[in-house]
């Protein structure tokens, strides 16, 4: 995805094992959106879980979500992990030109 950059990392509560998603890896996909003052804000989320490969079996879940507002701009992220902790988020290139559909 285009509009995020670097690595997402979460540590395993159980072992203490990173696990990193590089922005290559991330699966954002566009929620929708709704017209506000500035014009549109849209926001994106990924939803995941895995099982920790560090043979102690902990499933992880996280929940990701970023928002733009206006259409270009970052405006704010939230992230939820449940049996890990977040240690790392991306950064943001949130631009103009880019499109929900290229999402």
């Amino acid at each position: 995805m285009s509009m995020v950059n670097g690595n997402f990392s979460i540590k395993c509560n159980k072992c203490g094992t990173q696990h990193d998603f590089p922005a290559n890896e991330a699966e954002f996909e566009f929620d929708g959106g709704e017209e506000r003052q500035m014009g549109a804000e849209n926001s994106y989320s990924w939803n995941s879980s895995f099982t920790c490969d560090n043979d102690c079996d902990n499933e992880i879940e996280f929940e990701y979500g970023i928002w733009e507002y206006p259409v270009g701009a970052y405006n704010n992220d939230s992230v939820e992990i449940t049996n890990g902790t977040e240690r790392e988020r991306y950064s943001y290139d949130v631009r103009e030109e880019t499109e929900p559909e290229d999402v």
